[in-house]
C-alpha cells in the first residue's frame, strides 16, 4: 500500500513530498515548467480531498535538481517561479530552495509543504529584512496563533546580492541573525524555536566534514538557546546562488511551557556539552529533531543502510516515549538519504529504507518526504530522519 499522501488532523494538514507524475501515474517528461505545474496542481488536488485549499499553506519547500551553474540555476528558478506564482497571491507561504538529489528517476523537482487550517495569522515581515531581489508572492514569515512559520533565511542584502562570498563563519553569522529577528518580530525568541534545520554545502571527506561542522556550529551556537531547537544538520549540493554556503529554517511555538525530550544513553553530539535537543513537545505538537545512527561520541554505528535505518528509527521511537508517545502520534517523516551509483542502486536503496519504516509503521503510516543530500555532520552517516505530529 505504500505512505498516503495527506493526513489531516484536527488543522493541521501534512503533505508527502509531491514529484510531477502524468496521468498515467508515470514522472512527467524533463520540462521544468510542466513538472512544476504538475507538482502545484497535484497539492492543490490533495488539499482539496481534505477540506484546505493552496490559501492554507503557510510554508513550502522546493527541492531541485540542474547543473551547477548560476546561468542553469537561474534558469531553472525562472521556469519555477514563472509557474508557482500563478498559485498564490501575496501574502503567500514561505519559501526554500535546496539543490540536492531526489529519491526517483526523471524527477527534477519535489514539492514539500506545511499547511494550516484558519487561526489568527499575521505576516512576520521585519523592516530592512535580505530580499530575493524580485517581486514575488512569497514572504519570510507566518505567524499563525501562537505559531511561528520561518522560511529559509540566507545570507543576502536587500537586494539578494550573497553576503560573506567564500566564508562559512561570515554567512552562517548572516543567516542565523537573520533567523532571530524574524524569530523576535514575530512575538518569540530562540528559545521559541521548536524545529530548526540547517542546510550547508561542503565537500571534503572524512574528519574535514566534523571538523567544518565545528566551525560553522561554534557559530551558530550564538543563537541558538540552551537548551537548544531540534533539528537537523544537512549537507546538500546548494542553494539558489552558486556562492551561498548555509540556509537555515525553523518552526517556532509561543510560550513557557513545553517539555524536552531528551533519553539518556542516546546518541550525542562531537562537541560536549552543547546543550543540543532531541525532541520537544509542546501541548499536542511533536517535533522530534533528526535521528542519526551513532554513539555518544558522534561516531556513525552501522556500515550499512539497513543497520542505521532501523538504529535511527528506534532511536525515534526511543524519543517519543520521553513524552508517552508512540509511532501512532506520527504524521509526518523527513528522510535524508545518502546514496550513490545508477537509478537501480538508488531505488534499492529507497525500498531497504521503506521496508524498515513498515518495522515501525505499519502500513498506511504516516506521509513521507524523501531526498538525498550530499551528507550529513558527521562522517559515514548514511541516514538521517525527523519526525512530527499533532497527538
Amino acid at each position: 500500500m505504500g505512505a498516503p499522501t495527506v493526513i489531516r488532523r484536527d488543522n493541521f494538514v501534512f503533505v508527502g513530498g509531491i514529484v510531477a507524475r502524468d496521468a498515467g501515474g508515470a514522472i512527467a517528461a524533463p520540462d521544468v515548467r510542466l513538472q512544476t505545474r504538475l507538482v502545484f496542481d497535484a497539492l492543490r488536488d490533495t488539499l482539496a480531498s481534505v477540506g484546505a485549499s493552496m490559501a492554507d499553506v503557510v510554508k513550502h519547500s522546493i527541492y531541485f535538481r540542474c547543473a551547477p551553474e548560476q546561468a542553469a540555476i537561474d534558469a531553472f528558478m525562472a521556469d519555477v517561479d514563472a509557474v508557482r506564482c500563478g498559485y498564490f497571491s501575496y501574502p503567500g507561504p514561505t519559501r526554500t530552495e535546496l539543490r540536492c538529489g531526489l529519491d526517483t528517476e526523471g524527477a527534477l523537482l519535489m514539492l514539500d509543504a506545511w499547511v494550516v487550517l484558519g487561526g489568527k495569522r499575521e505576516v512576520i515581515d521585519p523592516p530592512g529584512h535580505w530580499g530575493w531581489g524580485k517581486e514575488q508572492p512569497f514572504i519570510h514569515g507566518w505567524k499563525v496563533d501562537d505559531m511561528l512559520f520561518i522560511g529559509g533565511q540566507r545570507s543576502l542584502d536587500a537586494s539578494g546580492k550573497v553576503l560573506g562570498v567564500g566564508d562559512i563563519e561570515i554567512q552562517t553569522d548572516e543567516t542565523f541573525r537573520n533567523l532571530d529577528t524574524m524569530l523576535r518580530a514575530g512575538g518569540g525568541d530562540r528559545h521559541s524555536l521548536m524545529r530548526q534545520n540547517t542546510y550547508f554545502r561542503f565537500f571534503g571527506e572524512g574528519r574535514e566534514v566534523t571538523t567544518y561542522w565545528e566551525k560553522m556550529t561554534n557559530v551558530r551556537r550564538r543563537y541558538m538557546s540552551v537548551p537548544s531547537a531540534a533539528g537537523a544538520g544537512l549537507r546538500i549540493e546548494g542553494m539558489p546562488k552558486i556562492d551561498e554556503l548555509i540556509q537555515v529554517e525553523g518552526i517556532g511555538v509561543l510560550g513557557e511551557k513545553r517539555l524536552r525530550l531528551q533519553p539518556k544513553n542516546h546518541w550525542d553530539w562531537s562537541i560536549s556539552n552543547t546543550q543540543f535537543t532531541q525532541g520537544w513537545a509542546k501541548g499536542p505538537l511533536i517535533f522530534i529533531g533528526g535521528q542519526i545512527s551513532a554513539d555518544n561520541k558522534a561516531q556513525a554505528v552501522g556500515a550499512d543502510m539497513e543497520t542505521q535505518t532501523r538504529n535511527v528509527f528506534q532511536f525515534i521511537r526511543n524519543v517519543l516515549a520521553e513524552g508517552h508517545f508512540t509511532e501512532a502520534d506520527v504524521q509526518k517523516l523527513y528522510i535524508y538519504f545518502h546514496a550513490e551509483g545508477d537509478w537501480a542502486e538508488i531505488e534499492a536503496t529507497r525500498d531497504t529504507i521503506a521496508r524498515v519504516q513498515r518495522e515501525f509503521y505499519p502500513d498506511p503510516g504516516p506521509v513521507v518526504t524523501a531526498i538525498r543530500v550530499a551528507g550529513f555532520a558527521f562522517e559515514n552517516l548514511l541516514i538521517e530522519i525527523e519526525a512530527f505530529g499533532v497527538s
